[in-house]
């Protein structure tokens, strides 16, 4: 129990002890890389599993605290007998691998899996141990071997010497997980009780989350729908008045020719014929040159009049339409992902109201600065020792996505 109050700052609260403590270095594997280890047996013509552990080291006090957080297998390893040979291709699809899934960790040793009743021996490895885990502090994990379960041996200032214990954390260890699923042969295991709570707590959300996007997808149709039928009655109405006014233009243009005193066309049917007399007169009149080239003026103003009117009406025509239109799409309800391009979001989303940090400390809450890798699971469990208040941390801090915090970022706490 005295691990749990170590004064390292970065010590792990939820630790289980396997063993004695060792008094030369402390050594963490994270719970999700101890399962993993422990189910990796040989299959089909393999005699073991090789690969590497993940994870990185800080010093306290002089005493080096290892830390492991991910295991990865390695591809194309040649096993001869009881040697391990690692190719230049090996290696780099190994670090290829470490900068992919397991971002700014660093190779700090490796582990040999064998199946149930096979004999791995330390004594066999440890000059390739040297060979290829050169340092200081580079661990060897055996499971299945000559020494029990499983064994843990390290390269000190003393030697080659096992582990009298190590400790067992337990974390979100997304990062594993995810490695987890990508192996096929080897099936994502839920380490602890409190992982179960986490995973049936996450389910939940799931569902609502999906709930909650089949309402939004279905509210986003609701008002793409609205939109094209306020544009279609838009621009049926706009083709009305357009319509309208050329009607208006051509019983001008008809009433024009109707002669005076003359309002219908009525008026000039039903045997009415008899009222006008034609008469014909004969003769020969031709207009002079100075008349044509008058009458000639006369046409292209009134032509170049009718211009500026049809192009006076136009203007009018387009600014009514215009602010019909915005009027009309004012009406509309904001539809979903207008702020992005199209195709790139179809789900509501609401921007949230500025928090006010300090009303919220002068009203008791407290203030806390999310840490680097920190999670809001791993907050509550560390705040509270459960999840019982993180629904209550989402509404305080208005957080659609539980799995979206960021480091620095400002969280109220109940």
């Amino acid at each position: 129990m005295g691990e749990l109050y170590n004064p390292f700052p970065k010590l792990p609260k939820n630790i289980r002890q396997m063993g004695e403590s060792d008094p030369i270095i402390r050594f963490y594997m994270e719970d999700y890389v101890n399962t993993y280890l422990k189910r990796l047996y040989p299959i089909g013509n393999q005699t073991m599993r090789v690969g590497l552990l993940l994870g990185n080291v800080e010093y306290y006090d002089g005493v080096p605290y290892v830390f492991i957080d991910g295991a990865m297998e390695m591809e194309e390893v040649e096993t001869d007998g009881e040697r391990v040979l690692f190719s230049e291709s090996t290696w780099k699809k190994a670090y290829q691998c470490i900068e992919n899934m397991f971002p700014k960790r660093t190779i700090q040793g490796w582990f040999l899996c064998g199946s149930s009743g096979s004999q791995l021996s330390p004594l066999n490895y440890w000059k390739q141990h040297s060979q290829y885990f050169a340092g200081k502090n580079q661990l060897m994990y055996l499971n299945h071997g000559l020494e029990g379960e499983e064994s843990v041996y390290i390269t000190s200032e003393d030697g080659f010497y096992r582990l009298k214990g190590h400790c067992i954390y337990y974390e979100r260890n997304q990062m594993m997980q995810d490695y987890m699923i990508t192996r096929k042969d080897v099936r994502r295991v839920e380490s602890s009780s409190q992982e179960t709570v986490i995973r049936d707590f996450r389910s939940r959300l799931a569902i609502k989350r999906e709930q909650a996007t089949v309402q939004n997808r279905t509210l986003n149709a609701m008002g793409i729908l609205c939109g094209v039928l306020a544009v279609a009655v838009l621009a049926g109405g706009v083709a009305l008045v357009n319509n309208y006014t050329k009607m208006q233009k051509m019983e001008s243009v008809l009433a024009s020719v109707l002669p005076e005193n003359t309002e219908y066309w009525g008026e000039l049917q039903g045997g009415e014929e008899d009222k006008f007399i034609i008469e014909e007169v004969a003769g020969k009149v031709y207009p002079t040159e100075e008349f044509s080239a008058e009458r000639e003026e006369q046409i292209d103003a009134e032509t170049m009049n009718a211009e500026r009117e049809e192009q006076n009406m136009q203007e009018i025509e387009f600014e009514a339409e215009s602010a019909v239109v915005a009027e009309t799409m004012a009406s509309v309800p904001e539809l979903v992902g207008m702020d992005k391009g199209i195709g790139e979001g179809d789900s509501l989303e609401f921007q949230p109201s500025k928090i006010d940090y300090a009303t919220a400390a002068a009203n008791g809450y407290r203030i806390y600065h999310v840490g680097e890798g920190e999670t809001l699971y791993g907050i509550c469990w560390k705040q509270y020792g459960g999840l019982e208040y993180l629904e209550e941390i989402c509404r305080l801090n208005q957080l659609k996505n539980v799995d979206r915090i960021l480091a620095g970022q400002k969280l109220i706490l109940p």
